[in-house]
């Protein structure tokens, strides 16, 4: 892979993370915050996981 693609998928990731973080501070404490949180790692992060 050459050095450009890898950055571009580093960054790609890095955008990821900072929206899912971005995300979960916008949620709230108490029981539908669990739900919110699901909710964020779902959007988020879902497809650098597979």
């Amino acid at each position: 892979m050459s050095i450009a693609k890898e950055q571009e998928i580093s960054i790609e990731d890095n955008d990821s993370i900072d929206s899912y973080f971005d995300c979960i501070t916008s949620c709230g404490i108490g029981d539908e915050a669990n739900e919110c949180l699901t909710n964020c790692l779902e959007i988020h992060l879902k497809s650098n996981i597979t």
